[in-house]
């Protein structure tokens, strides 16, 4: 296996302190820069280490019920993952900090290989699927049939989708958010399967197997997985903005989505907040932070500089108060992206009728001057809905805010 040299090590930690990610924020450029040196001296190195060299916390600090360093230590995986998502290779090693430690490691970057195929998979993931494909295939062959189809490019309706309709823009990709189920562990029949809405990744996993062992320790993420209603029956609307631009696309869960799928793709992400899976990282390039159990979002910064929450005032029956999130960001090749999302089946309805909406534009006037129309588009938006079920009612927009394009471009 091939070694990396010192010098390699420090250009590549040159270049991901110096990115975007890291070069504003000094705290993670010190805990980088702490966790690389501590490497290189070898050993182990331990969270009240970590506390007291870089915090300046006393001897007396306690892991056990101070979640500082994790938290920290969480966030910096998050930003290396989000660094690598968006920069082009240009070394032969990663950088990584594994799971369950504290010190680096340098993972040789081969040649990228296609994700094997599984060969089993859950009667839930076929059958999600397959709606899904015979709800496009329905609405091709409808397509095809109408008298006024034509052959003419796709018009927009609003300029969220003008990138995802030029002629000879990469396929689509719609990516279908899906609910992360707990099966017992080493068994592949008579499983009993668990969805517990705290636990929306891996981590989340090992979190609550360490506080709740008796309850936990023995359960891991199944190759079940469900997807909710408001995910599916705004696949419609979907596909009536795209018209012809239909036929390059193709669909995919948001548990089987890989890194690849970002580098030739128009990316289009329905679901909840809570099965965004991997397109997590790419909230860090806005304003926009949210959390689960408690259900909390807010907008930190911005263009004001200042923190606005919104509360999330939930009742009980079929009526249900959500903030919808419509994230318009530049993909890493330069592609664009879009995320459709929420809370509740309501949010995620509002949010794909909202970004279907050909006066859009005229409602998020309060918020921009004219010039809203600039290319490319990139946004943030957070809009309250009310609604019963799958039916929104009612939707005010609260939040608007045009993003930097990170080639370079001023919105």
């Amino acid at each position: 296996m091939a070694q990396i040299s010192d010098i390699e090590k420090q250009q590549l930690l040159s270049q991901i302190l110096n990115s975007p990610e890291f070069h504003d924020s000094k705290r993670y450029q010190e805990l980088l820069q702490y966790l690389v040196d501590k490497s290189a001296s070898g050993g182990s190195l331990k969270e009240v280490e970590i506390a007291h060299d870089l915090f300046g916390k006393d001897p007396g600090f306690d892991p056990s019920t101070d979640p500082l360093i994790r938290s920290y230590i969480s966030n910096l995986r998050k930003k290396l993952e989000h660094y690598y998502l968006t920069t082009p290779d240009r070394f032969a090693f990663k950088l990584d900090i594994p799971k369950g430690q504290y010190l680096v490691t340098y993972t040789p970057v081969g040649p990228k290989i296609p994700a094997k195929k599984h060969l089993l998979r859950s009667p839930a993931f076929y059958l999600t699927i397959i709606s899904l494909l015979v709800l496009l295939l329905v609405y091709r062959e409808f397509a095809r049939r109408t008298p006024l189809a034509s052959t003419a490019p796709v018009a927009a309706v609003n300029p969220i989708w003008t990138e995802f309709l030029q002629p000879g823009s990469q396929p689509i990709l719609l990516v279908v958010g899906d609910l992360l189920v707990l099966a017992e562990k080493g068994r592949r029949s008579g499983r009993t399967f668990l969805r517990d809405p705290r636990i929306n990744s891996e981590n989340d996993l090992r979190v609550y197997a360490r506080q709740s062992p008796e309850k936990y320790a023995e359960l891991e993420i199944s190759d079940v997985s469900y997807v909710g209603a408001g995910a599916t029956l705004g696949l419609p609307t979907l596909l009536q903005v795209f018209g012809s631009a239909s036929d390059r696309m193709s669909i995919k869960l948001s548990s089987e989505l890989k890194w690849d799928d970002f580098d030739k793709h128009c990316v289009v992400y329905v679901g909840s907040l809570k099965s965004l899976n991997k397109l997590d990282t790419l909230l860090s390039r806005t304003n926009i932070r949210y959390g689960l159990s408690p259900n909390t979002l807010k907008v930190v910064g911005g263009a004001k500089g200042e923190t606005k929450a919104f509360d999330l005032d939930w009742r009980g029956g079929n009526y249900q108060r959500d903030y919808s999130v419509i994230l318009k960001i530049n993909g890493p090749g330069n592609n664009p992206m879009v995320l459709l999302t929420g809370f509740s089946e309501v949010g995620i309805m509002d949010a794909i009728k909202t970004s279907a909406d050909p006066g859009l534009m005229s409602r998020i006037s309060q918020f921009q001057s004219n010039n809203t129309l600039r290319s490319p588009f990139f946004f943030e938006m957070i809009s309250e809905a009310e609604g019963v079920r799958y039916t929104v009612f009612r939707s005010r927009i609260e939040h608007f805010e045009l993003l930097e394009d990170p080639t370079g471009k001023k919105q």
